[in-house]
């Protein structure tokens, strides 16, 4: 569903700007989430190609600050690009909420493009974060928990003035804790990467079903899927409905502009 209505001035939104996996989709972006609210745009997520979409509905200067959740590429690699448009462009720095150790991840990608270490110092500010350590951003709160991933990882509960919520897993195997965090929440943008269960071992995301199962148990007003292969869309969304039949599931999709609360 997308609704494309809102009041800057009063309304909170999530728009998609990329809900691709680590293996981008046709013409698409990886994770990329712009969320608006009064005085408020936050990017959330910039992995590859996030900064050319977010260019088709916002220009970076718009931003009041970026988060990312976990330092893997499809979540952080075009802060690269970001960097470079703030830079060039002479906009002031910008917020950047990293997850423990994302600051010296950085200095290292730096390093290993042969670039000094405080390449992205010209761009940006950062402020490292992680559970018990909840963060604002203009008329937005941030409420982060540990996910379970093979990285550092953050779901967070993205709170604004209203007390209209978003609550966004993170890259994330099915935990508990989500559950807790997402519970009566007005929207849940949920990851269901895995389009068919592991046959063993330990893993680090959602299938649809689990993903459902989030959906079912915290009973938010809505649910979006991301993160997700484009080859296993249509099926993703199939099982995700049939295992959880009275919840409001759908897929994210790029482009679409959700109302919170609406």
């Amino acid at each position: 569903m997308t609704d494309d209505t809102t009041d800057s001035t009063t309304g909170f939104s999530l728009q998609i700007l990329g809900a691709s996996c680590a293996v981008p989709n046709p013409d698409q972006a990886t994770s990329a989430y712009l969320l608006r609210a009064p005085g408020t745009a936050v990017l959330l997520e910039c992995g590859h190609g996030a900064v050319g979409k977010l260019l088709k509905y916002a220009g970076p200067e718009e931003l009041t600050a970026v988060v990312v959740s976990h330092m893997h590429p499809d979540h952080f690699f075009d802060l690269v690009a970001l960097r470079n448009y703030v830079f060039c462009h002479g906009l002031p720095k910008l917020p950047l909420f990293l997850p423990a150790g994302g600051p010296e991840i950085l200095r290292g990608v730096a390093r290993g493009m042969q670039l000094a270490e405080d390449y992205f110092d010209a761009a940006f500010t950062a402020h490292p974060y992680g559970e018990g350590l909840p963060f604002t951003s203009g008329a937005l709160a941030f409420e982060p928990v540990t996910a379970v991933h093979n990285t550092v990882a953050n779901a967070l509960r993205i709170t604004d003035s209203a007390g209209r919520t978003l609550v966004f897993s993170s890259d994330t195997a099915h935990f508990e804790g989500l559950v807790r965090l997402a519970e009566h929440c007005d929207l849940l943008l949920v990851e269901a990467t895995s389009a068919t269960a592991p046959v063993s071992g330990e893993h680090w995301h959602m299938t649809p079903s689990e993903a459902a199962d989030i959906a079912r148990r915290a009973e938010p007003r809505r649910t979006l899927l991301t993160h997700y292969d484009a080859r296993h869309a249509a099926a993703s969304l199939t099982a995700a409905a049939a295992a959880a039949p009275a919840a409001d599931i759908d897929l994210a999709r790029e482009g679409d502009i959700h109302v919170i609360g609406a």
